[in-house]
């Protein structure tokens, strides 16, 4: 019993160092301070001796090595650079051979390059210049084309097949008329109309600079947060932050970094969503916006020409989801499976969909909370009902009323969560899988999805035949489809759609930028979400993970468009 109450107070204790450092951000950023708040973000990718060159090379992220160098030069990062000096060495040798090699690999290891103070002319060469697969790999090849160019400011040879104005021509050409951009169809994407304005804003010519412009009218309309497929989330944010920046859109671009606040966590990362874990990615992209904010305040711009900076100088010389156990070694761990004690999930949504949990015995709590203060009420609530103080319970749920923290108290034993069974009228055959990456395990990202998860066949969830009530949806069939096997399915819910985040532990973006789940019906990808497509007699339902936005499982509408 005192394992438990442990574990409660551990809650507590948490949600009061979450809530002074959620204070203590956002009153640097309501001063303006964007410069410490990079500085938060260098501490979660710095090594245990507080050394942020000690441990680039091993921090996963190429992005914090680039803002850590714009904002205080180079030097100490010579082996950092001789390890980019040879990955693009082996990418040269694999680009010799006839192998393909995605152009933003190139460009972007050219733009770290740049800003550690050593040559990029072979990789700008090789995914710029002489690039003769931006097509391929599709419209943000040419985005990060024309910002290699930018950055680096080299000048294209004569031979070149690529050059700054050819590039901007064609960005200014994928413009929709109400400003925005995207990878397919006429709908405006603020991660690719946020990238296209960086780019075409630091770029030298009066055509890019409208085009620029109009993006940013085209972002600065957009009220209630910045979404990707429909969802609310961190990346998106941080690209709009990044590209109002740059578009001198200085009030709008703090306006937004604010919002990032409430994705910040405990451990100084940030989460994709609002409610997430902390992700790499995330952190990374918000540390990228902080930093165009800072430089915006020297006069410099994040993705504009680098300052003249030697190798190995200074910039001066130079120039909720939340599950707590009693065991926390234990509880939500998806290698080791169960814990005796009570588990509590708390998971703060913009909607009533609860995340789905399984791999537990013992009481399962479910609360749904919208406030750190919310989750303390949650935590008072637990303990009350754990040692069966009815006259705590009273004023836990005052203290959820007054925050309006809980939404939904929902308690039953594992057993009884699963023992569910929705019935009805038709039937439907499903399965989940992510055979697509068992080919690419040496891409996977281990901050995102731990190796152990996948499983060796890449089935996920087993096909089954299911008997759902007429008139179910594709997220129905998975939900049940999980239930019944017992998978973990991660989701949130919105006035735009469900959005699947992950299955079995497999999350989004464990494969690169690109990856996550999709589902076809029939052999067929809808393109909406899958909430909304309703199911009929005899539909086989497939949920399946992707690495390359559809075009390595089948999704010809997605791959063609995506180039």
């Amino acid at each position: 019993m005192k394992k438990i109450e442990t574990a409660v107070s551990t809650v507590c204790i948490a949600v009061i160092i979450a809530v002074q450092a959620a204070f203590s951000t956002a009153f640097a950023a309501d001063s303006g301070d964007w410069a410490a708040l990079a500085e938060e973000c260098f501490g979660y990718f710095s090594g245990s001796d507080g050394e942020f060159w000690s441990s680039a090379a091993d921090s996963n992220s190429d992005w914090a090595a680039y803002c850590y160098a714009r904002l205080h030069g180079s030097e100490g990062s010579e082996a950092y650079a001789a390890q980019l000096e040879n990955r693009i060495s082996e990418l040269a040798e694999t680009v010799s051979s006839g192998g393909f090699v995605k152009p933003t690999e190139l460009q972007r290891a050219g733009i770290f390059l740049a800003a550690m103070g050593h040559e990029p002319s072979q990789a700008v060469e090789l995914g710029v210049f002489q690039s003769e697969t931006l097509g391929r790999q599709g419209f943000n090849a040419y985005i990060w084309a024309l910002i290699a160019l930018n950055v680096t400011g080299e000048t294209a040879p004569d031979n070149s097949l690529n050059t700054a104005q050819s590039l901007t021509e064609y960005i200014v050409a994928s413009q929709h008329d109400d400003g925005s951009f995207s990878l397919f169809g006429d709908g405006g994407d603020v991660d690719i109309t946020s990238a296209a304005v960086y780019a075409l804003a630091s770029a030298d010519s009066d055509e890019a600079q409208e085009a620029a412009q109009r993006g940013a009218d085209w972002l600065c309309e957009i009220e209630g947060g910045y979404t990707s497929m429909g969802v609310r989330n961190c990346e998106s944010t941080a690209q709009a932050v990044i590209a109002l920046a740059a578009a001198g859109r200085t009030e709008k671009a703090e306006e937004a970094a604010r919002q990032l606040a409430e994705y910040r966590r405990p451990d100084g990362g940030y989460a994709h969503l609002p409610d997430g874990d902390t992700n790499r990615m995330a952190t990374a992209q918000t540390l990228e916006a902080f930093t165009a904010l800072a430089l915006s305040q020297r006069g410099e711009g994040l993705f504009s020409a680098l300052p003249a900076v030697s190798p190995g100088l200074s910039s001066q010389d130079g120039s909720a989801d939340i599950d707590v156990s009693a065991d926390s070694q234990t509880a939500g761990n998806p290698e080791n499976g169960n814990t005796a004690e009570p588990i509590i999930s708390g998971t703060a949504q913009s909607s009533a969909a609860p995340e789905q949990t399984h791999g537990f015995t013992g009481t399962h709590i479910k609360l749904i909370v919208s406030s750190a203060s919310g989750l303390a009420a949650a935590g008072m609530l637990a303990a009350a009902i754990i040692r069966r103080k009815k006259l705590l319970i009273p004023g836990a749920v005052l203290l959820a009323a007054v925050c309006g923290g809980v939404w939904l108290l929902d308690i039953r034993t594992p057993s009884e969560y699963y023992a569910q069974e929705v019935t009805g009228g038709m039937e439907v055959t499903f399965s989940a899988d992510c055979k697509s990456v068992l080919g690419r395990m040496d891409t996977i990202d281990p901050s995102v999805n731990q190796p152990s998860v996948i499983p060796p066949d890449g089935v996920v969830i087993a096909e089954c035949t299911l008997s759902l009530p007429e008139g179910s949806s594709a997220f129905d069939a998975l939900i049940t489809a999980a239930r019944q096997q017992q998978v973990r399915v991660d989701y949130t819910g919105s006035s735009w759609g469900t959005y699947v985040r992950s299955i079995g532990y497999i999350s989004e973006f464990g494969f690169g930028e690109l990856s996550g789940w999709m589902y076809r019906v029939n052999g067929e990808f809808p393109q909406v979400y899958a909430g909304e497509f309703t199911l009929h007699e005899g539909d086989v339902v497939e949920f399946v993970y992707t690495c390359d936005l559809g075009g390595d499982v089948g999704d010809s509408y997605n791959a063609e468009n995506a180039g």
